[in-house]
């Protein structure tokens, strides 16, 4: 089968009752756009800004593939008035804007059209003259087509000021920020009388607000030395506003409708009112100790292993001795904080003295959490160990050595939560850059027909402090090793 306009390269050997071993694939996306902008100002006063958009992306829905984005921004630089008298502050300017942009990132192109997978049937076929099945091959429908699938939405409004002090010798920049994302394109579940798992659609409103706060600073300036300092702040929140439009009643306890909520996504683990990186999952509380066997062998588990919070005990299991087995369900999870860090500082500062210069750096992320399982000990079970030998040194509990902390060796959750994971506070503060360089004095490099020579040496990820004192297990930020590296270097400009 040739290629044509229709088909082109993708997916030819359908076209093959006998499937050769060949594949194909061709893709095509197009996209367009158009951008009007007009600008004002008056007297270096007044700036006034606006623009309107259009775009086009061949991967929406034949219904929606374009969209209009429109932004407007004004500024008054309060400084250049005539009543404003102040001389400490050089330079002050107030900033509005609002603005909107579009979202075009799909996995695939070809999201918004059905797809055609190959198949062959086990007992789809006929028997030839010599009896052997001769298979029949096949085509499946494998996703829903959405001709309504269209561009997901951002909104911004931010307000700022921008200072400056003493010739500018001190500035800074502060924003506040509301950034509601709209219509995402999401992947809603579908029931399974469809045939479907899903199918991709606009869904849902995301809400991110917060402030930026960003100083720098001339510390000290003269003719042998100088020291500059850079300070960053921000601080978000991020909170899901709206999911599939989908309400419930909300019932009192004689079963009255008292209200509506709308529906959460438990499977995706998306609640109205939370943000999308909230940890809902189970608490542990702790570890069995020798003393509490009895009290663990309820849960079906033995000292050392993890103590896991039962919340609700309405749906526990009532045993004929009229002892109860505890059972776990989502009525027993808990929210336990996010993923994401709700707070970013960085400081940088810069020292020259003479021909020396030095430098360091040091950032912070602080407010996020994670569950992590090592605790449990599973050796068998964690792709940081080979063979069973440790990646790392590992505490373990056991009769010589109890502890709150860790689990005996490949410790066990209550039946029906197998491996808990730990809550663990991922905050942490890092040292990440030090540098110290030395220019060499002009004179002596022009004895070696050098412009300039510069010797230097850098320290990366010098140090780091956790605030959660329990996490050892690698590094606090990304999870995995973080070497530190030295660097020694020499620049000669000719």
């Amino acid at each position: 089968m040739l290629p044509s306009d229709a088909l082109g390269y993708h997916e030819t050997y359908y076209g093959d009752k006998n499937r050769s071993s060949y594949d194909s694939n061709d893709v095509k996306e197009t996209a367009d756009g158009l951008l009007g902008r007009l600008f004002y100002s008056y007297d270096d006063r007044y700036m006034l800004t606006t623009s309107i958009r259009r775009d086009g992306y061949s991967a929406f829905g034949t219904s929606n593939p374009r969209a209009n984005f429109f932004s407007t921004a004004f500024a008054w630089t309060f400084t250049n008035e005539k009543f404003f008298k102040w001389k400490p502050l050089n330079n002050g300017k107030l900033r509005l804007s609002w603005g909107q942009n579009g979202n075009r990132q799909l996995d695939d192109p070809y999201l918004a059209l059905a797809n055609l997978g190959a198949g062959v049937g086990a007992t789809m076929g006929y028997l030839d003259n010599s009896g052997n099945l001769i298979q029949y091959r096949y085509l499946t429908v494998g996703r829903l087509a959405n001709p309504d699938l269209h561009w997901e939405k951002t909104e911004s409004f931010n307000a700022g000021l921008d200072l400056g002090f003493f010739n500018d010798r001190l500035t800074a920049t502060m924003d506040y920020y509301i950034t509601p994302t709209v219509d995402m394109i999401m992947n809603r579940s579908l029931p399974g009388f469809t045939g479907f798992g899903s199918i991709t659609t606009n869904l849902g409103k995301v809400e991110n607000k917060g402030f930026e706060i960003s100083l720098n600073s001339l510390n000290i300036k003269n003719s042998n030395f100088s020291w500059s300092t850079t300070i960053g702040f921000s601080k978000y929140k991020n909170t899901i506003k709206h999911l599939y439009y989908v309400y419930d009643n909300v019932l009192d306890a004689q079963g009255n409708v008292t209200g509506t909520k709308e529906r959460d996504d438990i499977g995706n683990g998306w609640f109205i009112g939370q943000p999308i990186s909230a940890i809902w999952n189970y608490r542990v509380t702790g570890i069995w100790q020798a003393n509490e066997a009895a009290e663990a062998a309820r849960y079906n588990q033995r000292p050392g292993d993890p103590k896991v919070a039962n919340n609700f005990t309405g749906d526990d299991i009532v045993n004929a001795n009229g002892t109860t087995t505890p059972v776990y369900n989502d009525n027993d999870k808990e929210f336990l904080g996010q993923t994401a860090p709700p707070i970013l500082w960085s400081m940088r500062n810069d020292f020259t003295y003479k021909a020396f210069n030095f430098s360091f750096n040091m950032y912070s992320y602080w407010g996020h959490k994670s569950l992590s399982g090592a605790y449990l000990n599973q050796d068998n079970g964690t792709s940081l160990v080979t063979n069973l030998a440790n990646a790392y040194q590992k505490e373990y509990w056991t009769l010589e050595n109890p502890s709150n902390e860790f689990a005996r060796l490949d410790a066990k959750g209550p039946s029906g939560v197998n491996s808990p994971g730990r809550l663990f506070d991922r905050s942490f503060i890092r040292l990440e850059n030090v540098t110290l360089g030395y220019t060499v004095p002009q004179k002596w490099a022009s004895t070696l027909a050098l412009e300039k020579v510069k010797l230097y040496a850098t320290v990366r990820n010098v140090a780091v402090w956790a605030k959660d004192k329990n996490w050892d297990y690698w590094d606090i930020e990304t999870g995995g090793l973080a070497p530190r590296i030295y660097t020694f270097g020499l620049n000669v400009t000719f």
